[in-house]
């Protein structure tokens, strides 16, 4: 057992706050770890050395324990993600298809109908009385949003979801139903070819359109196309999900924080990327070291894995200043790696961050009071240790111009 087995092993206390198996990660440096049979990499320095060099350091069959093996008779293979599983050239061909419809002035102009729902959504909670801000608002928003962006129909979001949960739930967690990840993976597969079938050849901010018009043009097969969606899916749901999650959930267990937020509104960009610190939704990933290499004094033999842990790096005291604690005056609060670093940095790291921003914009213009119901350190939280947030934020809130509970009919 080492420092790095209470995460693998799925520990409840660890996986909720991961930061002493950090700290103890980075005091001994990089070495290797049997339970993944990979180098551990926990340091910010080293990280960012790790993720700036694509080269030494590939992206490509590097899942490990992320994602559970695959089976050799299945006729099908499991979706694979595109952007993440690969490397230059072939990543940048790949990502250029995609790269306009995540420019700042394309991803700017989403933000009136980003707002809209996120405001439907939050005035909703009114009607519901005790609320889990999970299942009610961080759960619905990114995949009202990310549906928006990749063009599906607003009938289909509600089975979109439940897809992306599905294809996620495997993620840094083995167990489940492999028949199960099948039927969910044929299902997803239909419905995104009848969507790119029905495709009219326009090219518009749509990213389907932009996906059908590479298959069109021979850059991409069937297979790949339906793999893309699955990834910008994952990508622009489950994790921001789960970063409006942490959001919330530092919003109501940390005092004073809804006041001043709304005293100051230029300091809600500053919350939403020390939430992003903090709580990092990919909490670290693979890498695969191409040529014998040396990161922070040690030899890494080619052909080993590397596991760069970007939750350890954005809270190193040797970076970030009073590193544990939330502080909405950090001079180089962006400078985290929530989003990665080098060629492979999250395309929708602008999207994730406006959606951030206009969800704590909304609550605070909307709530009156924001009580969590459950301490920080009794919230449930996935159990994984790539993805990270909780799942369950029981509340009870009351909207601005409610009527308290106990004074009505008095």
């Amino acid at each position: 057992m080492t420092a790095l087995s209470p995460l693998v092993e799925l520990d409840p206390d660890a996986v909720r706050d991961p930061a002493g198996v950090y700290e103890q990660l980075r005091e001994r440096g990089v070495h290797h770890a049997p339970e993944i049979d990979a180098f551990v990499v926990a340091r910010h320095d080293d990280v960012v050395r790790v993720l700036r060099d694509g080269r030494t350091f590939s992206s490509r069959n590097t899942v490990g324990r992320v994602l559970p093996p695959a089976d050799p008779s299945n006729p099908r293979p499991p979706l694979s993600p595109l952007l993440l599983l690969s490397d230059d050239p072939e990543h940048a061909q790949r990502r250029s298809i995609v790269n306009r419809a995540f420019t700042p002035s394309k991803i700017a102009a989403w933000e009136p109908q980003i707002r809209q729902v996120a405001e439907e959504h939050v005035d909703r909670l009114g009607d519901l009385g005790e609320v889990d801000l999970v299942r009610d608002l961080a759960a619905l928003l990114p995949i009202r949003v990310v549906s928006l962006v990749l063009g599906v129909p607003l009938r289909d979001v509600t089975r979109f979801r439940e897809w992306s949960e599905e294809i996620t739930a495997s993620v840094g967690n083995h167990g489940g139903d492999p028949v199960r990840r099948e039927q969910v993976q044929d299902a997803f597969s239909s419905y995104i070819s009848l969507l790119l079938d029905q495709w009219d050849g326009t090219v518009d901010a749509r990213v389907l359109s932009q996906i059908a018009a590479a298959e069109r043009a021979g850059e991409l097969t069937r297979t790949q196309c339906v793999s893309f969606v699955a990834e910008l899916l994952v990508a622009g749901n489950i994790t921001t999900t789960h970063h409006i999650a942490s959001s919330i959930a530092l919003l109501g267990s940390t005092p004073g924080l809804l006041d001043r937020l709304r005293s100051d509104p230029r300091l809600v960009q500053p919350f939403v990327e020390e939430s992003l610190r903090l709580e990092a939704p990919i909490q670290g990933f693979y890498r695969l070291a191409m040529a014998d290499a040396e990161i922070g004094g040690v030899p890494i033999p080619e052909g080993s894995r590397v596991f760069v842990l970007y939750g350890s790096a954005n809270r190193d005291p040797q970076v970030w200043e009073d590193c544990p604690h939330l502080r909405l005056d950090r001079p180089n609060a962006a400078a985290h790696l929530a989003f990665g670093k080098g060629a492979h940095a999250c395309i929708g790291s602008s999207l994730a961050r406006l959606e951030g921003r206009v969800v704590v914009e909304v609550l605070l213009d909307r709530l009156e009071t924001l009580e969590l119901l459950a301490v920080p350190a009794d919230l449930p939280y996935l159990a994984s240790f790539v993805n990270h947030g909780p799942v369950s934020l029981p509340a009870r809130v009351r909207l601005r111009g409610s009527v308290p509970a106990q004074e009505v009919g008095s």
